[in-house]
């Protein structure tokens, strides 16, 4: 990778790390981003990071003036009203827009300033809103208005031969407007008539694309203004009335702001956050004055009115744009903050920061293309109008890709996404709340859409593959902090996780390394017995416990609910670990304790009607009968836990319902026994050889200036297990299909796929920089996307020998029983 660099400087040199600015890339990142030591931050496109120089700037500004609401006129009041001005003023700048053609409405965010368009845009029967594929569901919404108001609708998929250097007529022709069908309402909700400055149409589309990071040639907005009756020969829809223009400029302006004095659109959309990340929630709409007359308001609000009567029909509204536009006072703090966020821009120079990030995105898109495994299969399928030497002028800096096996199936980005996280690199997966652009380069038809819909599937869920294709993408997207380490560090991350060294075996390659190294059969023997009586608490050893039919008994038999009925864990609640449990048969009581707590609390194990009656309640893809405790037993958990909660106890479980609503098995793979409150099988057993293998791993793997506060060994606690088997080789219980503990046989379920919850230190309840044990992991543990370490177990009842008095003995486990695999 330091060749890399090489050649990356030897390319990229004059445009990468700012060095015509006061402070060079590493300059700024020491100085002013140390919060990202040891943190690959690559999703500037959905919120780039603020300086820690820009926040103390605002602290300052903030512990220093007095801002006062704008709507007086007292001095504190007038003082923020100028602030506001001139930063109206800097906001036109940005986009070199002229203050006497457009006007700056501050809007709540760039969603808020898309849905006043759509809200009061002159929609009529016979206007048309057309707008791109790849365009975010904020744009998409305004659709809605105008079809309410029964115009049509239409999405367009724009074709150009290369950007455009004029508009003659050799190059207008060029561009190819494809339509999808027109949508239009059957009933809409009051048709409006054609006002008496007649038809008005709205084109809409971003000046780069959130998705793909696609750029869209700016000469459209002249285009459909001057020109649309060439590019829109054939429709009857859309060939009628004035066609107005909206820029989605959210994304792409943090690179790139729309010139408004070559490319005069009527709205364009701005987000601040999007270009030095903070403030959030506040937006623009810059919007022609022309543009603005045309829009219709009813609601008025405070700020908005020059006068009106309570009891009578009457409102005289203010005249000025943006007092017209703004309901309510002005996040007047936020649009002071803005003025220090563009000091940074001004300071680095907007085409400079371009520069930057295109640099980093070209590169990366680059190796990413050119990346292939050791059969020769390519690794990544990058998404965008691009071939591999494409021009980096055609794109922002974001880079959208999915990954492949060497066999051909996909990896699942949210494996990516876990794995990227372990590794400290944070990006985005999914759609981006860009389902056009999505569907568009996945290959998604309306069939496969619907087909995914049907199966469950929502934004933002785990379902990344569905019928063998991927339902969303990967996206890294850098911002003007970024540095060429950052891409060091990603694409290292995409090496090391991603693509085989030798041909796969075809069904989840690991790289490296095969998932199960040994089948050993040595003298194996159940060495530990752990009890977790209440879901997520501390559990306690034994050595003997009887079993019954839902494993071993009181095994999490009982659970902690939150307000909502949602059930707590120690991912939500870590100060469930304090709690430390044990069961005294003798007196048949669960006895719980807790350092927040003076005495402890004894719950009898016996069912007692003064605790109410039991009742269903569906959980983990299962339906459960249950029962309630009094308000003495929730208050004690409460103040354990420090939230509200309460106590519920399973009585069983029904296993017809063990599916999801599409019928498929859900996160249980035990659909035939009777379970407590497990997530997927009654027992979970790991190999004391297995956790020493993986301490080496860690261990081995370990460098200087690694986190001092590593421990040095796990142990078998951190992952939560009820048997811990000793005397094979590590791994050796990959490959049992069951085994024999003295006389009770067991069915594996198969690996137990484990979470980041492994990782939280149950000292501390806090999860350490360096995210083990998961992350080594993950480096040679993963199949299919899983991160497989330990096995789940199913109890079958067995025949044991006769007690006294002709009765079947209790069957038990004791610590010391001999085990005896059956090897698949």
């Amino acid at each position: 990778m330091e060749e890399g660099k090489e050649e990356f400087l030897k390319e990229f040199g004059e445009d990468y790390g700012y060095p015509n600015a006061p402070k060079n890339i590493d300059e700024i990142r020491a100085s002013e981003f140390k919060r990202l030591d040891g943190l690959v931050y690559l999703d500037h496109a959905g919120a780039t990071l603020y300086s820690e120089l820009q926040m103390e700037e605002v602290c300052k500004d903030f512990t220093t003036n007095v801002y006062g609401n704008p709507h007086s006129q007292s001095d504190s009041s007038s003082s923020t009203s100028d602030v506001i001005r001139a930063v109206r003023q800097q906001v036109l700048d940005y986009c070199n827009a002229s203050a006497k053609e457009y006007n700056c409405i501050f809007t709540s965010g760039a969603t808020s300033a898309l849905k006043l368009v759509g809200e009061a845009f002159p929609w009529s029967r016979e206007s048309c809103y057309m707008y791109t594929m790849e365009n975010h569901n904020s744009v998409l919404g305004i659709r809605e208005y105008a079809l309410n108001q029964g115009a049509a609708a239409v999405a367009v998929d724009i074709e150009e031969v290369k950007y455009l250097t004029g508009l003659s007529k050799s190059n207008i022709s060029s561009v190819k407007v494809l339509q999808h069908p027109i949508q239009r309402r059957t009933q809409a909700m009051s048709p409006a008539e054609i006002s008496d400055g007649g038809i008005y149409n709205l084109f809409a589309f971003p000046s780069e694309c959130n998705f793909s990071g696609v750029k869209f040639d700016l000469n459209l907005v002249n285009i459909m203004k001057k020109h649309s009756e060439s590019v829109l020969q054939g429709s009857s829809y859309c060939s009628k009335g004035r066609w107005m223009v909206l820029v989605d400029a959210a994304k792409g302006c943090a690179t790139q702001p729309p010139d408004l004095s070559k490319y005069p659109a009527d709205f364009v959309v701005v987000s601040f956050y999007k270009i030095f990340g903070y403030p959030t929630g506040l937006g623009a709409l810059i919007v022609r004055t022309e543009a603005a007359e045309l829009l219709k308001r009813t609601y008025f609000g405070g700020g908005t009115v020059a006068a009106s009567i309570a009891d009578i029909d009457f409102v005289r509204r203010r005249g000025g744009i943006e007092e017209s536009f703004e309901d309510g006072s002005q996040s007047f703090l936020s649009i002071a903050a803005i003025n220090h966020g563009f000091k940074i821009v001004n300071t680095l120079k907007i085409a400079a920061i371009a520069r930057h990030t295109a640099s980093l995105a070209t590169y990366v898109r680059r190796v990413l293309l050119r990346m292939r495994h050791g059969n020769g299969m390519e690794v990544c399928v990058v998404y965008g109008r691009h071939t591999a030497e494409a021009l980096s002028s055609e794109f922002g800096p974001t880079v959208a890709f999915n990954l492949k096996r060497s066999d051909g199936s996909w990896f699942g980005y949210r494996e990516v996404e876990k794995l990227a996280s372990l590794s400290g690199i944070q990006l985005r997966t999914g759609c981006f709340c860009n389902p056009g652009a999505c569907s568009k380069y996945m290959g998604l038809s309306h069939s496969d859409l619907f087909s995914n819909i049907e199966a469950g599937h929502v934004c933002w869920d785990d379902r990344d593959i569905l019928n063998g294709k991927p339902t969303g993408a990967i996206r890294i997207s850098f911002g003007y902090m970024s540095t060429f380490d950052d891409v060091k560090a990603f694409l290292n991350f995409v090496v090391r996780s991603f693509v085989s060294i030798e041909n796969a075996s075809g069904n989840g390659y690991l790289w490296r390394t095969q998932l199960i190294p040994s089948t050993g059969k040595g003298c194996i023997s159940l060495k530990a017995i752990i009890i977790y009586p209440i879901k997520s608490c501390s559990g306690f050893s034994v050595e003997s416990w009887p079993l019954s039919s839902i494993g071993l008994q009181h095994d999490r038999e009982w659970l902690l609910s939150g307000p909502s009925g949602e059930v707590l864990t120690q991912k939500k609640v870590p100060d469930m670990r304090l709690i430390s449990t044990s069961i005294d048969f003798a007196r048949g009581v669960l006895v719980v304790e807790s350092p927040r707590c003076k005495v402890k609390q004894q719950i009898a194990l016996e069912l007692s009607s003064c605790y109410g009656l039991k009742e269903e309640v569906y959980l983990y893809g299962q339906r459960y009968e249950v029962q309630g405790y009094d308000s003495e037993v929730n208050l004690w958990f409460t103040e354990a836990v420090g939230r509200p909660c309460t106590l519920i106890r399973c009585f069983g479980s029904k296993n017809d319902y063990c599916t999801n609503k599409t019928g498929r098995l859900g996160l249980c793979r035990d659909v035939q026994s009777k379970l407590n409150f497990v997530n997927e099988a009654q027992l979970l057993l790991i190999s004391e050889e297995s956790i020493s293998d993986l301490n080496r791993r860690i261990i081995s793997n370990m460098k200087s200036g690694h986190d001092p506060q590593l421990p040095i060994h796990f142990g078998p606690m951190r992952f939560r297990p009820n048997l811990i088997v000793t005397g094979g080789q590590p791994y050796a219980e990959d490959n049992w299909r069951g085994l024999n503990i003295g006389k009770e046989h067991f069915t594996s379920l198969g690996g137990c796929n484990r979470c980041q919850l492994i990782n939280l230190d149950p000292a501390t309840g806090q999860v350490l920089k360096s995210k083990e044990p998961l992350a080594t992991l993950a480096s040679y543990r993963r199949k299919q996307g899983k991160i497989l370490f330990g096995i789940l177990l199913k109890y079958e009842r067995s025949i044991t020998e006769m007690g006294g008095e002709g009765q079947i003995a209790e069957p038990r486990l004791q610590v010391g029983l001999r085990i005896d695999p059956d090897f698949s």
